[in-house]
Formats: C-alpha cells, structure tokens, sequence
C-alpha cells in the first residue's frame, strides 16, 4: 500500500478535529464514539477489532469503555506497537491495556498480542493512536533507522530500533493501520497541539511520521483534542 501521493482526507486537506473543554471530555467522547462502532461491528459481523495506543492519554478513556455495555467476548483489543520487554513487565502496551482497559464489563474481550504476534485480523473497525511532541505515532518514531522500511512495508509489522531510547519496537505498519473502518487520533496540550498542525501542513513522513494518517484519503481520521 503506497504512503505517498494520497489524497486530502477532504475539501479542506484536514482530518475532523473535535476540540474539548477538559481531558475528560474528550475521552468520554471517544469512548461514547467507539462504543457505537464496536457494536455496530458485532451486530453487522459478529465480531469487531479494535487498535490501541498505549501511553498515558488513553487511560482516562479506556477507564470510561470499559464500562460500556457491549458483547465484549466478540471483541479482540490489539496493541498498536509494543515495547520488546518481557510480558510480565509493567511498561509493556500488553499489559497496561490488560490492567486499564480489560476489567469489568471489558474483561471478557480477547487481547491479542504482537510479540509474539497473534492471529491479527487483515483489517480493523477501529483503530486508536496517540502522538508523541516529535511527531510519533504507535512506533514510529522520526529518528529511528528504520523508519523508512516500515512506512514502505507490505507487512502488518515491523521491527525498528529507538536510538534514543535504546529500544528496539514493534509496530503495526501504516499499511496494517490504514486497513480499517475508522482512525481516531487522541491527544492532549498545546505542544502536541502545534505539532499536530506542522505535521499536517508540512505532510513529511519522515519528519513526522503521524503523518502518514493525516495527509491519506482512504480512511476517515477523526482527531480528540483537550488543553
């Protein structure tokens, strides 16, 4: 799937952006929004598939999900990237999406994991994403050699070292992010604020590789925003 030469997402060349008074506005909302699309998945493919981010900026909303009332047992959750550290180990996506999202009406959906990968599904009803001050997004980070081979793979995941977090990642790829119904950006504060619109206007993958969902036109991106 090419990464370049896509089209405006619309007339104006700009993903939806949703602006809210507080941080917890802006994730009961994407909870609200991603509550309808789960079920609608069920309901229409008995099933549904859901990307998330790992961080700190989706707790708040995963804590509001996970309280929703949906046939969570036909719902598979997927990390977007992962850090290569043991499984039992706190700062790894798995287990922080185990801890704050799969608990009480949640804990019956199916976490599948990337290392080692599961049986991840060829495309998803939703995908979550945060961004990072350098323009980051799952792992895709700007200074990683291995940036590029990942933006042009034809695979769902690749691996790529962090020099500057003396860290090897993996990542879905943008070709895997990009197979799915919906894409919502979730972000908070004004830094990220101005990053999110240097990326947009400047569309340079390799400086910014949040980039590369902004600036396509096949999937609707959707962007929460809080101070």
């Amino acid at each position: 799937m090419a990464v370049n030469g896509a089209s405006p997402m619309s007339d104006t060349g700009r993903p939806e952006f949703r602006e809210f008074e507080t941080r917890a506005d802006a994730s009961d909302a994407l909870a609200e929004a991603l509550g309808i699309d789960l079920a609608r998945a069920v309901q229409a493919h008995g099933e549904a598939s859901l990307v998330v981010s790992g961080g700190t900026s989706p707790v708040a909303m995963f804590h509001a999900l996970r309280e929703k009332m949906l046939p969570w047992q036909n719902v598979s959750v997927i990390p977007s990237d992962e850090r290569n550290v043991a499984l039992e180990h706190p700062d790894r996506n798995e287990a922080m999406i185990r801890r704050e999202l799969l608990v009480d009406q949640a804990a019956h959906a199916r976490l599948l994991s990337l290392l080692p990968p599961g049986d991840i599904p060829d495309r998803f009803d939703a995908v979550v994403l945060g961004m990072g001050d350098d323009g980051h997004t799952a792992s895709l980070f700007p200074d990683s050699p291995d940036l590029r081979r990942a933006l042009d793979s034809q695979a769902q995941l690749e691996q790529l070292e962090v020099p500057r977090l003396g860290a090897r990642r993996i990542s879905l790829t943008p070709r895997a992010l990009l197979s799915s119904q919906k894409i919502y950006l979730l972000f908070f504060g004004q830094e990220k604020r101005q990053v999110y619109e240097t990326a947009l206007q400047e569309n340079d993958f390799n400086r910014y590789p949040v980039s590369i969902v902004l600036g396509q036109g096949q999937v609707p991106v959707t962007v929460y925003w809080a101070p």
